[in-house]
Protein backbone atom coordinates (compact mmCIF):
# COMPACT_ATOMS: atom_id res chain seq x y z
CA UNK A 1 0.00 0.00 0.00
CA UNK A 2 1.18 3.50 -0.78
CA UNK A 3 1.71 6.28 1.70
CA UNK A 4 -1.35 8.18 2.78
CA UNK A 5 -1.69 11.44 0.85
CA UNK A 6 -1.32 14.58 2.93
CA UNK A 7 -4.30 16.97 2.73
CA UNK A 8 -1.85 19.80 1.97
CA UNK A 9 -0.82 17.94 -1.21
CA UNK A 10 -4.39 17.90 -2.56
CA UNK A 11 -5.63 20.52 -5.01
CA UNK A 12 -8.99 21.51 -3.54
CA UNK A 13 -12.10 23.31 -4.75
CA UNK A 14 -10.91 26.32 -2.72
CA UNK A 15 -7.59 26.25 -4.59
CA UNK A 16 -9.40 26.12 -7.94
CA UNK A 17 -11.63 29.02 -6.89
CA UNK A 18 -8.62 31.09 -5.84
CA UNK A 19 -6.88 30.40 -9.17
CA UNK A 20 -9.96 31.59 -11.07
CA UNK A 21 -10.30 34.58 -8.74
CA UNK A 22 -6.76 35.68 -9.57
CA UNK A 23 -7.44 35.24 -13.29
CA UNK A 24 -10.62 37.31 -13.04
CA UNK A 25 -8.85 39.98 -10.98
CA UNK A 26 -6.07 40.25 -13.55
CA UNK A 27 -8.59 40.54 -16.39
CA UNK A 28 -10.45 43.31 -14.57
CA UNK A 29 -7.19 45.13 -13.75
CA UNK A 30 -6.26 44.99 -17.44
CA UNK A 31 -9.75 46.29 -18.35
CA UNK A 32 -10.60 43.00 -20.05
CA UNK A 33 -13.97 41.30 -19.67
CA UNK A 34 -13.33 37.99 -17.83
CA UNK A 35 -14.26 34.89 -19.81
CA UNK A 36 -15.42 32.99 -16.71
CA UNK A 37 -19.19 32.35 -16.85
CA UNK A 38 -21.79 30.36 -14.90
CA UNK A 39 -25.50 29.90 -15.65
CA UNK A 40 -28.10 31.15 -13.17
CA UNK A 41 -31.66 30.08 -12.37
CA UNK A 42 -32.62 33.71 -11.70
CA UNK A 43 -32.51 36.70 -14.07
CA UNK A 44 -29.47 38.94 -13.95
CA UNK A 45 -29.53 42.72 -13.94
CA UNK A 46 -28.83 44.66 -17.11
CA UNK A 47 -25.21 44.17 -18.29
CA UNK A 48 -24.54 41.86 -15.33
CA UNK A 49 -22.19 38.88 -15.85
CA UNK A 50 -22.16 35.88 -13.50
CA UNK A 51 -18.58 34.72 -12.92
CA UNK A 52 -18.75 32.04 -10.23
CA UNK A 53 -21.13 30.01 -8.09
CA UNK A 54 -20.85 27.67 -5.11
CA UNK A 55 -22.04 26.74 -1.61
CA UNK A 56 -22.08 29.45 1.04
CA UNK A 57 -22.70 29.89 4.75
CA UNK A 58 -23.39 33.34 6.14
CA UNK A 59 -22.94 34.14 9.84
CA UNK A 60 -24.31 37.41 11.21
CA UNK A 61 -23.11 39.40 14.24
CA UNK A 62 -26.26 39.52 16.33
CA UNK A 63 -28.08 38.34 19.42
CA UNK A 64 -30.74 35.64 19.49
CA UNK A 65 -32.78 37.19 22.31
CA UNK A 66 -33.01 40.07 24.77
CA UNK A 67 -31.95 38.18 27.91
CA UNK A 68 -35.45 37.59 29.24
CA UNK A 69 -36.79 34.16 30.13
CA UNK A 70 -39.85 32.60 31.72
CA UNK A 71 -39.22 31.63 35.34
CA UNK A 72 -41.08 28.70 36.84
CA UNK A 73 -42.12 28.79 40.51
CA UNK A 74 -44.03 25.57 41.09
CA UNK A 75 -45.46 24.86 44.55
CA UNK A 76 -46.73 21.48 45.76
CA UNK A 77 -48.51 20.73 49.00
CA UNK A 78 -48.80 17.36 50.63
CA UNK A 79 -48.94 15.64 53.98
CA UNK A 80 -46.46 13.34 55.53
CA UNK A 81 -42.98 12.34 54.35
CA UNK A 82 -44.16 11.50 50.84
CA UNK A 83 -45.78 14.90 50.35
CA UNK A 84 -42.72 16.75 51.67
CA UNK A 85 -40.42 14.67 49.47
CA UNK A 86 -42.44 15.38 46.36
CA UNK A 87 -42.54 19.09 47.16
CA UNK A 88 -38.76 19.35 47.68
CA UNK A 89 -38.06 17.37 44.50
CA UNK A 90 -40.35 19.60 42.46
CA UNK A 91 -38.75 22.78 43.82
CA UNK A 92 -35.25 21.45 43.06
CA UNK A 93 -36.32 20.55 39.53
CA UNK A 94 -37.86 23.98 39.10
CA UNK A 95 -34.64 25.69 40.27
CA UNK A 96 -32.54 23.63 37.84
CA UNK A 97 -34.92 24.46 35.01
CA UNK A 98 -34.78 28.17 35.87
CA UNK A 99 -30.98 28.09 35.96
CA UNK A 100 -30.89 26.47 32.52
CA UNK A 101 -33.33 28.98 31.07
CA UNK A 102 -31.40 31.87 32.60
CA UNK A 103 -28.13 30.55 31.17
CA UNK A 104 -29.70 30.09 27.73
CA UNK A 105 -31.20 33.60 27.88
CA UNK A 106 -27.79 35.08 28.74
CA UNK A 107 -26.21 33.15 25.86
CA UNK A 108 -28.94 34.31 23.46
CA UNK A 109 -28.43 37.93 24.54
CA UNK A 110 -24.66 37.82 23.90
CA UNK A 111 -23.68 39.33 20.51
CA UNK A 112 -21.70 36.88 18.39
CA UNK A 113 -21.54 35.56 14.86
CA UNK A 114 -24.55 33.26 14.47
CA UNK A 115 -25.60 31.26 11.39
CA UNK A 116 -28.18 33.14 9.35
CA UNK A 117 -28.07 31.54 5.88
CA UNK A 118 -26.99 28.33 4.16
CA UNK A 119 -27.31 28.12 0.39
CA UNK A 120 -25.57 29.18 -2.79
CA UNK A 121 -23.66 32.32 -3.72
CA UNK A 122 -23.33 33.63 -7.26
CA UNK A 123 -20.67 36.32 -7.71
CA UNK A 124 -21.14 38.70 -10.60
CA UNK A 125 -19.73 41.84 -12.15
CA UNK A 126 -22.21 43.92 -10.12
CA UNK A 127 -22.34 42.15 -6.76
CA UNK A 128 -23.54 38.80 -5.52
CA UNK A 129 -26.75 36.82 -5.14
CA UNK A 130 -27.48 34.58 -2.15
CA UNK A 131 -30.02 31.82 -2.71
CA UNK A 132 -31.52 29.83 0.15
CA UNK A 133 -34.85 28.18 0.98
CA UNK A 134 -36.51 31.59 1.29
CA UNK A 135 -35.52 32.97 -2.11
CA UNK A 136 -32.85 35.12 -3.73
CA UNK A 137 -31.12 37.95 -1.88
CA UNK A 138 -29.31 40.38 -4.17
CA UNK A 139 -26.44 42.62 -3.08
CA UNK A 140 -24.64 45.22 -5.17
CA UNK A 141 -21.08 46.36 -4.53
CA UNK A 142 -22.42 49.74 -3.38
CA UNK A 143 -24.51 47.98 -0.70
CA UNK A 144 -21.28 47.02 1.10
CA UNK A 145 -19.64 49.70 3.24
CA UNK A 146 -16.64 47.60 4.28
CA UNK A 147 -14.98 44.29 3.42
CA UNK A 148 -11.88 42.45 4.57
CA UNK A 149 -10.57 38.90 4.41
CA UNK A 150 -10.88 37.34 7.88
CA UNK A 151 -9.38 33.99 6.87
CA UNK A 152 -8.92 31.79 3.85
CA UNK A 153 -12.38 31.48 2.18
CA UNK A 154 -13.94 33.86 4.76
CA UNK A 155 -14.71 37.52 4.03
CA UNK A 156 -16.13 39.88 6.64
CA UNK A 157 -18.49 42.47 5.15
CA UNK A 158 -20.56 45.32 6.56
CA UNK A 159 -23.54 46.39 4.57
CA UNK A 160 -26.78 48.33 4.41
CA UNK A 161 -29.75 45.95 4.25
CA UNK A 162 -33.48 46.58 4.11
CA UNK A 163 -33.56 45.96 7.88
CA UNK A 164 -30.61 48.16 8.77
CA UNK A 165 -26.82 47.69 9.01
CA UNK A 166 -25.47 44.12 9.02
CA UNK A 167 -22.10 42.58 9.86
CA UNK A 168 -21.58 39.27 8.06
CA UNK A 169 -18.99 36.55 7.72
CA UNK A 170 -19.41 35.06 4.23
CA UNK A 171 -17.86 31.59 4.20
CA UNK A 172 -17.35 30.29 0.67
CA UNK A 173 -14.66 29.15 -1.73
CA UNK A 174 -15.55 32.35 -3.60
CA UNK A 175 -15.04 34.69 -0.62
CA UNK A 176 -11.81 36.01 -2.15
CA UNK A 177 -13.66 36.86 -5.36
CA UNK A 178 -16.25 38.84 -3.39
CA UNK A 179 -13.46 40.78 -1.69
CA UNK A 180 -11.41 41.41 -4.84
CA UNK A 181 -14.30 42.65 -6.96
CA UNK A 182 -15.67 44.83 -4.16
CA UNK A 183 -12.22 46.36 -3.60
CA UNK A 184 -11.70 46.86 -7.33
CA UNK A 185 -14.93 48.79 -7.78
CA UNK A 186 -15.35 50.42 -4.36
CA UNK A 187 -11.99 50.69 -2.55
CA UNK A 188 -8.91 50.06 -4.73
CA UNK A 189 -6.66 51.47 -1.97
CA UNK A 190 -7.71 48.78 0.53
CA UNK A 191 -4.47 47.61 2.22
CA UNK A 192 -5.27 43.92 1.83
CA UNK A 193 -5.97 44.53 -1.85
CA UNK A 194 -2.94 46.66 -2.71
CA UNK A 195 -0.58 44.28 -0.88
CA UNK A 196 -2.29 41.15 -2.31
CA UNK A 197 -2.48 39.90 1.29
CA UNK A 198 -5.68 38.09 0.27
CA UNK A 199 -3.47 35.52 -1.50
CA UNK A 200 -1.79 33.17 1.02
CA UNK A 201 1.98 33.44 1.08
CA UNK A 202 3.54 30.66 -0.97
CA UNK A 203 0.27 29.76 -2.69
CA UNK A 204 1.44 30.74 -6.22
CA UNK A 205 4.29 28.22 -5.87
CA UNK A 206 1.80 25.61 -4.69
CA UNK A 207 -0.31 26.27 -7.79
CA UNK A 208 2.73 25.75 -10.03
CA UNK A 209 3.57 22.50 -8.26
CA UNK A 210 0.07 21.23 -9.03
CA UNK A 211 0.33 22.20 -12.67
CA UNK A 212 -1.70 25.41 -12.45
CA UNK A 213 0.69 28.32 -13.01
CA UNK A 214 -0.95 31.67 -12.59
CA UNK A 215 -1.98 33.44 -15.80
CA UNK A 216 0.19 36.46 -16.64
CA UNK A 217 -1.27 39.78 -15.62
CA UNK A 218 -0.63 43.10 -13.87
CA UNK A 219 0.09 43.38 -10.19
CA UNK A 220 2.57 41.87 -7.77
CA UNK A 221 1.90 38.43 -6.33
CA UNK A 222 3.39 37.05 -3.10
CA UNK A 223 5.97 34.30 -3.43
Amino acid sequence: MGARKNAADTWTDADAALWHTIAIAQDVAAQRVPQQRVPTVFPLREHEIAFAQGPVRVDEWRTAGDGSYSQSSTFMFGTGAVGVGLGVGTLVGSAIGNARRRSQAEWDATPMFRPVLHGTITVTSQGFHLVDGFGTHTWGWHDLTMAQMADRTVVNVHGASDRGPVNWMICSDWAELVFVLWATFRHPQHPQFTSTAWIPAGWPDRAVQHGFPLPPGPGRLPS
